[in-house]
């Protein structure tokens, strides 16, 4: 179908004088009510009649689902229907068809657009929503729709949208990573006196990636233990090898334990263990100076760089040299546990020590692969800070599914933006059946 419309629009424009800002905000204001919202339904309403009087002719290439074996389609009512979109409310008085034959009765344009019986919403505006409340509050979100569109949506009917739908999913595909991350943030969630459920509740995350670079998110949970999630992450994987060749975690203890069979090896965040050294020391009751320099310290020792070249084209010398700083670099994390020894920092000590082992696991692990693997977290914390920033400063009440969804929006809109769009193309079916072009508009005589 083919069809040329053409604008009728009554512009009043007073000699007394106004501004150009003015007539921008009022031309704004009645495309974003009227105009947009009115052109999608006269399309549709143009493209039911050809419908429909192609139907009761007994032509056209498409026809609806049959209700019997010979149905033939004769004119019967309009219903009149509403549908929000991003353009504002669609208006659409759609025929309905009676088949002569069996009595039945059809709605030709919404079985066209495959459209829910009671469907008052388009994807698109779903989709809108999705994308805003994921960047701010559903009390905001609200208002800011009202705001920018004229888009009606109350933030109880936005929260409905979003926790039923789908557009959380995260598909990982059965890959097997190289490196795993694995961290947790706390929340205010929603208290329970029943169930004795307090309001600290946390979300914790993991993401892979590949060796090529590909980043694979395997999901974030609240209200699960590191050892559900480890086997939840083990159930997406081919079961014959682990998930992920190396794990760089924090050191929680609890993350550790949890996910050791998910991973060959673990590596210890640098920038972790020095950071919580600081709280360490100061539980010991350290001065602010001592502590300062004992980071700094423990900072200089965990700096050894490897070769940016495969280790295949690295003369053995060189690796041996990197071995060889290795067991130096140990060396010196031992004398500065003796150090906190000495000077009554036990705990400190203790932490130092119980971190060790896991320090230099990157550097083990690029001598067995050729692989330069990350020694810090860097890449899951800037996905925790987004996480944190919507869980903890925008809002506060979560239920633990839904403080969980949220995080899955968050983690697929940043680490595979193209799965996230693909998922709307697929639910728009944005196929190029659809091409409008702009000719102008002309003064009426």
């Amino acid at each position: 179908m083919q069809k040329t419309l053409s604008l009728e629009l009554v512009g009043c424009l007073s000699d007394k004088g106004f501004s150009l800002d003015e007539l921008v905000v009022r031309v704004k204001d009645l495309f974003e009510q009227e105009g947009m919202a009115g052109v999608v339904g006269l399309l549709s309403s143009l493209f039911d009649e050809e419908l429909a009087l192609r139907l009761t002719l007994g032509g056209g290439s498409w026809r609806p689902k049959p209700c019997c074996k010979e149905p033939k389609y004769a004119l019967h009512s309009r219903d009149a229907r509403r549908f929000r979109t991003s353009v504002g409310e669609v208006r659409i008085a759609w025929r309905r068809l009676r088949c002569v034959r069996c009595g039945k009765s059809v709605v030709p344009l919404r079985e066209f657009l495959q459209l829910p019986k009671y469907q008052s919403k388009t994807a698109e505006l779903e989709q809108a929503v999705a994308e805003v409340v994921s960047e701010q509050s559903y009390r905001r979100t609200f208002r800011h729709l009202a705001l920018i569109g004229e888009i009606p949506v109350p933030k109880s009917t936005a929260h409905r949208w979003v926790m039923e739908s789908d557009c959380d999913e995260l598909k990982t595909d059965g890959k097997v990573v190289d490196v795993l991350f694995a961290d947790g943030t706390g929340y205010k969630r929603r208290p329970d006196p029943t169930t004795k459920q307090n309001n600290r509740g946390e979300v914790r995350v993991a993401l892979g990636v590949t060796s090529d670079g590909t980043v694979v998110s395997f999901g974030a949970w609240s209200g699960e233990s590191w050892e559900e999630i480890g086997q939840a992450i083990r159930k997406n994987t081919v079961d014959v090898e682990p998930a992920a060749k190396l794990l760089v975690s924090d050191g929680e203890a609890a993350l550790a334990e949890g996910l050791a069979h998910v991973a060959n090896a673990q590596q210890r965040s640098h920038w972790h263990t020095v950071h919580y050294l600081d709280r360490t020391m100061w539980k010991d009751k350290a001065t602010k100076s001592e502590r300062r320099a004992m980071q700094t310290r423990l900072a200089g020792v965990l700096g050894i760089e490897l070769p940016a070249e495969d280790f295949k084209h690295v003369p053995e010398e060189d690796k041996a040299c990197i071995e060889q700083k290795t067991r130096q670099a140990e060396d010196k994390i031992d004398e500065l546990i003796g150090e906190l020894l000495g000077k009554g920092y036990g705990e400190a000590a203790a932490y130092v020590r119980n971190a060790k082992d896991r320090l230099f696991t990157y550097v083990r692990f690029w001598l067995a692969t050729g692989l330069i693997s990350p020694r810090a977290s860097s890449m899951i914390e800037r996905i925790m800070r987004e996480i944190g920033r919507r869980l903890k400063r925008i809002a506060f009440g979560w239920s633990e599914r839904g403080a969980a969804k949220m995080a899955r929006i968050i983690i697929k809109r940043i680490t595979t933006a193209g799965e996230w769009q693909a998922y709307w193309n697929d639910r728009l079916r944005i196929q190029d059946n659809v091409i409008l072009f702009y000719r102008g508009i002309k003064v009426a005589s």
